[in-house]
């Protein structure tokens, strides 16, 4: 992975709104990152299919069973990796029955809290400008003197129109034309979030659901219910962030508890009979699978989770290279 060419890129250009996608390619997504380096270096992309099976023979994935354009194919691979995100990764493996011998599939679903605050100002903020997440502070990563375990990080936030009239909604289930004139205010509200530790519990998980989905498979059902302990760091949060509006002289302000980025399902760990992985991503079960996506943190730390995915998912690829 060290002999790949680095890719070049614009600079950010502001005052765009990087949430709503990026015209420059100066946010480094994918598009313009890690897929135009795969191409170049061999892979073929197919978009628009979809795994239906994972075909397995002497203990080893042997293939995959695709549809594309309403066509079934079938794909010969000498390894395997699960790229599908915490909530198709396990959903895949519980169909095809794989890697669980630990019954770890699909247990252990997080998801970040993220209780927000919302003031408005008598001055114009355009949320919608910039950086949403611009301002970061972690002090309260880990605090002292309170009554639960972890941390949190606060950023300012900035959401589009719709997003922010389905959040406020939801908030403070205020509708009709109470709603309408707080929305007229839009550019003159600002936002400040939270991203905390969330602890896994058994009562949160993903399973299979009765209900059929429109290709004809079993939908995933998420459990997932927040604990005391992410209950008492929102009320912590929301403490604080209510003060700092206060301060800046916000002239209302409300607050919208919410959960952020779905993680866990496929635990990595170094006892197989309590994870999906090993520490390299590496199925305990199957010895040329692998996961290299959210599925496998075994918890929910107080960040974004993206550079962690990227990074994991770079280890395993080089562990995989050097074996």
């Amino acid at each position: 992975m060290d002999d790949l060419p680095p890719v070049e890129q614009p600079a950010w250009q502001k005052p765009r709104f990087e949430q709503a996608g990026c015209s420059t390619g100066g946010k480094s997504s994918i598009d313009v990152t890690y897929i135009p380096l795969a191409v170049a270096n061999g892979a073929e992309i197919r978009p628009e299919c979809y795994v239906t099976k994972i075909e397995k023979s002497g203990g080893k994935i042997t293939g995959v069973v695709y549809v594309e354009n309403g066509v079934e194919k079938r794909q010969k691979c000498k390894n395997l990796f699960l790229c599908a995100g915490a909530i198709e990764t396990p959903r895949l493996l519980l169909l095809n029955e794989l890697a669980n011998s630990s019954g770890q599939v699909g247990k252990n679903f997080m998801a970040h809290p993220g209780m927000q605050v919302w003031g408005t100002f008598e001055d114009e903020i355009r949320p919608y400008k910039g950086i949403p997440g611009a301002v970061i502070s972690q002090d309260t990563h880990r605090p002292k003197d309170v009554d639960f375990v972890g941390g949190y990080l606060l950023q300012s936030i900035g959401v589009m129109p719709v997003t922010y009239a389905s959040q406020y909604g939801r908030g403070t289930m205020d509708f009709g034309e109470s709603m309408r004139d707080h929305l007229a205010k839009y550019n003159h509200v600002a936002g400040i979030n939270i991203l905390g530790d969330c602890l896994p519990y058994d009562h949160n998980f993903l399973e299979l659901s009765d209900e059929i989905d429109a290709r004809g498979f079993p939908k995933p059902k998420l459990h997932f219910t927040a604990g005391e302990n992410e209950n008492k760091m929102d009320a912590h949060a929301e403490k604080i962030m209510r003060g700092i509006f206060e301060a800046a002289g916000a002239k209302t302000m409300w607050s919208f508890q919410r959960h952020a980025h779905v993680i866990g399902t496929a635990m990595m760990g170094t006892d197989p009979a309590t994870s999906v992985v090993n520490p390299n991503g590496k199925s305990h079960d199957i010895p040329n699978l692998y996961i290299c996506d959210n599925s496998v943190f075994p918890s929910a730390l107080d960040v974004n989770p993206a550079l962690t995915i990227m990074a994991l998912s770079l280890r395993t690829a080089d562990r995989f290279l050097s074996s």
